[in-house]
């Protein structure tokens, strides 16, 4: 015969009684310092069984709003709970940090200069399904820390993949990151030593010219053209300089929006193979274009070129997973270097993103992600000519676009005043290795269509 659950044990009043515990403490009813009833008297006073009063207790240790003393019970703590910080706003791998640091305590209606998608244009949806599918596998490791070179299947799926787009590479020339950003790091730390001289392309990428920086690697800058890196300046650099690594992004570059065509892909490796040039493909927005451009990796079959991309751009940036792709010993070098910097990578993590790549709707989402940018460019390149917008350059598709303002005032009062309205705008000078002024910004095209800049475009010519 089966017994009766007894009220007192119903699950909803742990946290319930919980719940009052704590208001209580955070409102001062319960003195700093003071010890709190037993488990048993608690159970008593509440009327619920000694396990439950046990759990509502550990509940409120668990969230720092009580001490558990060995041997003495629990207590409120002397400061009441410790001081919580105002973290401002998030800082993402490819914002610009000093910007949103000027903008901490303001209040931000849109990130006009922002480097990443909306959440209601991701599948998050897809990512909670994973994330559950993930949570019921027995097979999961939990110990240890995996393999250096990354979860062998998903390493077997990049590999895959890549042949699409005209890479042939091999599970062992993949490497799992933590990221674009950890395989920028890997790949610096490995080719380039202090006092080494790298290109990089200007307007281009902050964090990679930091990281650089921090390794103490002298930069020069490449002009980025619509057609991609300027050939003729790359000539000019590797005739007068002894250059060991160029930096590039492909297709959708960061911040210009433009790709690298076919005929500019093999003059960059023609002049890489007449001076001896290691080349960085940064291609974590390839996965964003509705035919695949030429990649200098497949041109150059890995010979001369280290390939980078990343599925944070089109999963989640929460999930930090990307990849390089190098020849065989130089794919182990980067191995044993990631070994050394962070034991490995997130076996779980690298779980989630292999439940989603396997499933048929991350196809349907990236394709009707594809579509929504494109249309998204073809509405928002008139609208802001229309409204004294100069465009760099026409993308068709991707995040980014490169613009003058309509506007008479300086760099800096044109950011003040956006911030002013309520909008976090990335000035063009940010994007330059030198930091040099220039009239132009960053803006993402997900964000273009709203009344609030529209209005900050209109009152500003």
């Amino acid at each position: 015969m089966k017994r009766k659950k007894s009220a007192n044990s119903h699950p909803s009043l742990v946290p319930r009684i919980a719940d009052e515990l704590k208001t209580q403490i955070e409102s001062g009813s319960l003195c700093a310092g003071s010890r709190m009833p037993s488990v048993r008297q608690l159970a008593r006073e509440r009327s619920v069984s000694p396990s439950s009063a046990a759990e509502i207790y550990n509940t409120l240790v668990a969230a720092a709003v009580l001490e558990a003393r060995a041997g003495t019970g629990y207590f409120v703590p002397n400061r009441r709970r410790a001081c919580t910080v105002d973290q401002g706003p998030e800082f993402p791998a490819d914002s610009i940090w000093e910007r949103r640091r000027e903008s901490s305590g303001r209040l931000i209606k849109l990130e006009a200069g922002c480097g990443w998608l909306p959440q209601e244009w991701l599948d998050t949806e897809g990512v909670r399904e994973a994330l559950r599918a993930v949570a019921r596998q027995s097979s999961i490791r939990l110990e240890g820390y995996g393999n250096p070179a990354g979860l062998g299947e998903l390493r077997v799926r990049v590999s895959q993949y890549l042949e699409s787009r005209g890479i042939s590479a091999s599970a062992e020339q993949v490497v799992l990151t933590q990221g674009a950003s950890q395989a920028l790091d890997l790949v610096v730390r490995e080719c380039l030593r202090r006092g080494d001289t790298a290109i990089v392309e200007d307007p281009g990428y902050p964090p990679l010219f930091e990281l650089l920086r921090v390794h103490g690697v002298n930069m020069l800058a490449l002009p980025r053209t619509q057609n991609g890196p300027d050939t003729e300046v790359l000539a000019r650099l590797l005739k007068k300089h002894r250059v060991k690594c160029l930096f590039t992004n492909t297709t959708f570059q960061n911040p210009t929006g433009t790709t690298t065509t076919s005929g500019t892909a093999h003059r960059v490796l023609e002049l890489a193979n007449k001076h001896n040039l290691k080349i960085i493909e940064d291609d974590c927005f390839a996965d964003l274009a509705t035919h695949s451009p030429p990649t200098l990796a497949s041109l150059d079959e890995l010979r001369r070129v280290i390939y980078i991309s990343s599925f944070s751009k089109i999963l989640s940036p929460a999930l930090r997973t990307g990849y390089i792709i190098a020849e065989r010993d130089m794919a182990q070098k980067f191995a044993r270097l990631k070994v050394m910097t962070s034991m490995g990578s997130s076996e779980l993590q690298e779980q989630i993103v292999l439940q989603i790549l396997t499933r048929t709707r991350y196809r349907r989402h990236l394709h009707r992600l594809q579509e929504r940018l494109a249309q998204t460019h073809a509405r928002v390149a008139p609208s802001l000519e229309a409204r004294g917008v100069k465009l760099a350059f026409r993308p068709q598709s991707g995040l980014f676009i490169w613009a003058t303002l309509p506007s008479r005032y300086s760099v800096s009062k044109i950011w003040r005043n956006a911030l002013d309205a309520g909008i976090l705008l990335a000035p063009g000078e940010l994007f330059r290795q030198d930091g040099r002024a220039t009239v132009h910004w960053r803006f993402n095209i997900t964000q273009c269509e709203s009344p609030i800049l529209h209005g900050f475009l209109e009152a500003s010519r």
